[in-house]
């Protein structure tokens, strides 16, 4: 469940062009270098989106570093977690956190995607708000056991996989803001629902052609409906603590490849962006 929280904000999907290349960098100090590849948590089966040169990194990589633990173990507190925080606690159910017009809408777009409507009552707005965006996704055509990281995870040996999260500090950014937050997320859910799958179809386009100003715009516009706040859990304060554990990376001379969602490293927040105001060098790959 906690990968469904950047699904939605840096996911693309279906078929790949000849020569998809999506962007990849290397970052370096005077001794050393790690790498930073933008990811797409899910995808359909059968998308080709792997070029030689990520191949030969992720082999000769002493370790692989994803945004949190997916395996198997890791699920079942992912899924504790989620009910912990997504579901309400103190018998308010959505219908009385939400005004009825929102409320009406959560109701017909649980109709439209065959949702029960009593298990959205019971969650929090934020975990309504994810499981609309997902169900609309997956009745696309997405798979959510498909995906980067889903495919990269089972290759890596266990010795050589690294985390820059845990799954709450993951959950946490999306569940962490006030009640008017998560009610904002709603409304942001729900309003680009209609449009979401051609969204999507556009930033994957960008992504695979390895084209990450236009991913940034188009990524960046869509998270501005979600507000400030959210912004600032979801991408700048996460940003600034992979940030720091890079340094020491890179600080220990490790030859580190990393794969966060491709939303983490555009724009003017980007990690990429971050390093170089920090008096790295960065050379796009791919």
């Amino acid at each position: 469940m906690a990968k469904t929280l950047a699904i939605l904000f840096a996911l693309l999907t279906i078929a790949s062009p000849a020569n998809a290349a999506p962007a990849l960098w290397k970052v370096s100090d005077e001794n050393s270098s790690i790498w930073l590849f933008g990811s797409i948590h899910l995808l359909p089966p059968g998308t080709e989106w792997r070029t030689e040169i990520f191949d030969n990194l992720i082999d000769e990589a002493e370790r692989v570093y994803f945004e949190t633990d997916l395996g198997p173990a890791a699920q079942a507190d992912i899924v504790a977690l989620t009910m912990q925080r997504g579901f309400a606690m103190d018998g308010r159910l959505l219908n009385q956190r939400i005004d009825a017009k929102l409320m009406g809408k959560v109701r017909s777009a649980a109709e439209d995607l065959a949702l029960p409507v009593p298990t959205l009552l019971a969650m929090q707005p934020w975990l309504a708000a994810s499981t609309i965006s997902l169900s609309a996704l997956t009745h696309a055509g997405y798979d959510p056991t498909s995906g980067v990281e889903t495919e990269l995870i089972k290759e890596i040996p266990v010795d050589r996989q690294g985390f820059l999260e845990t799954a709450e500090e993951q959950i946490n950014a999306i569940a962490g803001g006030s009640d008017e937050d998560q009610v904002a997320m709603l409304e942001a859910t729900l309003a680009e629902l209609e449009r979401l799958v051609a969204m999507i179809d556009e930033m994957k386009l960008a992504w695979l052609d390895g084209t990450p100003e236009a991913l940034a715009d188009l990524f960046l516009a869509e998270m501005g409906a979600y507000g400030e706040g959210f912004m600032d859990r979801l991408i700048v304060q996460r940003n600034l603590n992979w940030v720091e554990q890079i340094e020491g990376m890179l600080e220990r001379d490790e030859a580190a490849f990393l794969v966060v969602g491709a939303g983490h490293l555009v724009g003017e927040h980007s990690v990429v962006t971050q390093l170089e105001a920090a008096g790295y060098s960065s050379e796009r790959l791919q």
